[in-house]
């Protein structure tokens, strides 16, 4: 009849047969996670690189055509926006608009208020 130190023993001998077929699965590994780690070092600057040739006259377009794919995240700083091709609106007529509206400051008053006065923004009803 076999013993518990037999059982162990194969139980041993299955574990080393299991490690022995991780090894290469391990090395594998370790080389991919220092290949991403590489590739996350040159986000920053593929990002940097990539809205400088926009900003040069590229667009995002051409060059996914060429092959360089849109940075997943782009630099901080400014946003990328749309180019404005019209003329600005002029301030007269900004200035028009603006005063067809009542100011921010003012609520309407409700129709079941009664006799109550108009709120004006900030002030404590009650």
């Amino acid at each position: 009849m076999a013993s518990a130190h037999d059982f162990m023993q194969k139980m041993r001998e299955a574990q080393a047969a299991r490690e022995k077929a991780f090894e290469p699965l391990a090395e594998i590994l370790g080389q991919r996670a220092e290949l991403q780690r590489q590739l996350a070092a040159l986000d920053a600057p593929y990002a940097e690189a990539f809205v400088a040739a926009e900003a040069a006259g590229w667009t995002a377009e051409e060059l996914k055509g060429i092959g360089a794919e849109e940075p997943a995240k782009r630099p901080k700083g400014r946003s990328r926006g749309t180019r404005r091709t019209s003329k600005r609106e002029k301030p007269e007529a900004s200035a028009q608009e603006s005063s067809a509206t009542p100011p921010a400051g003012t609520v309407p008053a409700q129709e079941s208020a009664g006799d109550a006065a108009p709120a004006t923004a900030g002030s404590v009803s009650g």
